[in-house]
This record gives C-alpha cells, structure tokens and sequence, in this order.
C-alpha cells in the first residue's frame, strides 16, 4: 500500500501544498498531513483518488517505499472530466514561470461550460500566458481579444489540441480521452505552425466596435 511518507514526497516533486492536494481530491488539508503523518489509515477510496491525481499530476510510485516523477513519452486520459484535469495539469505545470504560454488550437468559447471557463481563469489568475485559434463565426470570447485568432470556417474541427511546455494534448472528438505526448520536437513544430496562422488570421473584432459602425451608417443614410 501506498505510505503517507510517498505521498507527501510526491507533492515535494510536484511543488503541491497540501491544500491543492486536497482541493484535487476533495479532502481538507488537515487530512492530508493527518494522512502524510501516518496518524490516520486512509479509506481506501481516498487513497485511490491521492494516487490517481498525483500519477496524472506527473509521478509515479515504485513500490511501498519510492516515488519519481515519470519520465513516459506519452499517456492516455480517460473519463468524462478528463479535460478538466489536463486543464489543472497545464495549470500545476506552468504556475509560477513567468514566461510560461499554452496554445490552444480550434477553440471554441461557446462549447465551454462554467467549469472550463473557472479553469481557465485560474490559468491567467497565475499570469500563464495564453493564445486560442477559434473560427470566423465564433460569437464568444471569454478573455481578452487580443488572445485569439480566427480561422476560416471550413478548416475548423471541434477536436481541441493544447501544446504547453514539451506537450501536446490532443482531445478526442467525443471528449472522453486525451492523448497527452511528451515530444519536445512536436512541440517546437506545432509551435511554429501556431506562429505561422496566428500572424495570416483575422483577429475577432469587439462586438461594441460592430455596433458603433452600424450606428453610424444608419445616422450616415438618414
């Protein structure tokens, strides 16, 4: 079985308190130490949430004693809140460094439920730079204009791919899986081609700015 003593390393690699510890699994924080301190036996569902959180957070644990962090190329999340917890991922990975950016390609705002919106906040909150390509017909923004791009209609798939420090996460178009790839070159290459249809797209133009221009021609004709 899994030891206090291995979960609390496993937040030292991960740079987690043990408050976001808790908040990931739905415990106060005085478990956890009352846990990490062996002072109480953990039901076993809780302890089956700690170690899958902290597995998906980047570690794994060798045995009843070891704790590394996990050095695979490339893994598989499941479930229906699976993106939530890629989104909480990128945010427990880039936290903290101030030149950190997530780009996130074929983005769109109106299919993002308030959770989503809550995580996201959470990103810019930490000062994580961000960039979304969402479509030309796209209605909603939920962060600042200046953060998105716009492609044509036609090239646009409702399959979210986010690429942030040497990651790529692809989302399945069901929404129920995640292929997460640890591929430095991939990365830099999505990167690039980010960069390239960031400067060809059209930037979304606010909605008051649209307005005005009607107003002023119907003034113009009357």
């Amino acid at each position: 079985m899994i030891s206090g003593l291995q979960i609390r390393a496993a937040r030292g690699l991960l740079d987690l308190s043990a408050d976001e510890l808790g908040k990931g699994v739905g415990l106060r924080r005085a478990a956890i130490h009352k846990l990490e301190s062996g002072a109480v036996q953990p039901r076993a569902k809780n302890l089956a949430d700690i170690v899958k959180f902290l597995e998906e957070s980047g570690v794994e644990f060798i045995g009843e004693r070891g704790v590394a962090l996990r050095q695979e190329n490339y893994r598989l999340l499941e479930g229906h809140d699976c993106y939530l917890r890629l989104l909480d991922e990128v945010y427990q990975s880039l936290r903290g460094k101030p030149a950190a950016e997530v780009l996130s390609i074929c983005t769109d705002d109106d299919l993002s439920p308030p959770e989503v919106v809550t995580a996201l906040q959470r990103w810019h909150k930490a000062g994580i730079k961000c960039r979304f390509l969402s479509h030309e017909k796209a209605t909603r923004f939920d962060f600042p204009l200046e953060e998105y791009r716009l492609i044509p209609h036609r090239f646009f798939r409702v399959s979210v791919m986010v690429v942030f420090e040497n990651k790529v996460a692809t989302v399945r178009l069901a929404g129920d899986a995640i292929l997460v790839v640890n591929d430095k070159d991939q990365a830099d290459m999505l990167r690039g081609l980010f960069n390239l249809i960031w400067e060809k797209s059209a930037k979304p133009v606010p909605a008051i700015l649209g307005k005005t221009g009607s107003n002023k021609k119907k003034e113009n004709n009357s």
